[in-house]
């Protein structure tokens, strides 16, 4: 998805650290932001939903069902990925892609450039078969990297328990 107003594209990045101005590998500033901003389909669903932004296919203006049924087209997990962003989001926490490391989500305290993201999140659905394999390389990983691991299992119900996993050593 893409923000074409850089007015509302700074607005949106400067105010929630979500997505990434076109084109700028690090933006830090607000004045950094003076192009097009790209987002996930998860964040323009986040801020649909908040009422911040309208998308259109063409000239037309899909509705949050229409918008609901792109996500879960391209993207497998979709309502859970979602429910978990959510949370982190309305926990206070700046949420990044994490998918070079293996997860979902990297998430921040603060903005990102003023540190590293502490935790890298897994969201699984509740009777997932693991394997044995994907659970060590995670958390390898996630070490390596200086990150805690968090494991976001979603239930039907809606849900979500977080287990939060730290490497060790013996």
């Amino acid at each position: 998805m893409i923000v074409f107003d850089v007015d509302l594209a700074r607005c949106i990045f400067t105010t929630g650290f979500i997505g990434k101005p076109i084109g700028v590998k690090k933006p830090k500033e607000r004045e950094e932001v003076n192009k097009p901003l790209e987002l996930s389909l998860i964040e323009a669903y986040h801020l649909m939903e908040k009422g911040v932004l309208k998308v259109f296919k063409g000239s037309e203006e899909l509705s949050m069902d229409a918008f609901k049924e792109v996500c879960k087209k391209h993207i497998p997990g979709f309502d859970d990925l979602y429910r978990s962003y959510r949370e982190f989001k309305e926990a206070g926490l700046i949420i990044r892609s994490a998918l070079k490391y293996g997860t979902d989500f990297a998430l921040y305290r603060k903005k990102p450039g003023l540190e590293h993201a502490p935790y890298l999140v897994k969201v699984l659905k509740y009777g997932q078969v693991i394997e044995p394999g994907d659970l060590i390389s995670w958390g390898r990983l996630s070490h390596s990297v200086r990150k805690e691991l968090i494991l976001a299992v979603t239930y039907q119900s809606g849900l979500i328990t977080y287990l939060a996993l730290k490497w060790f050593k013996p």
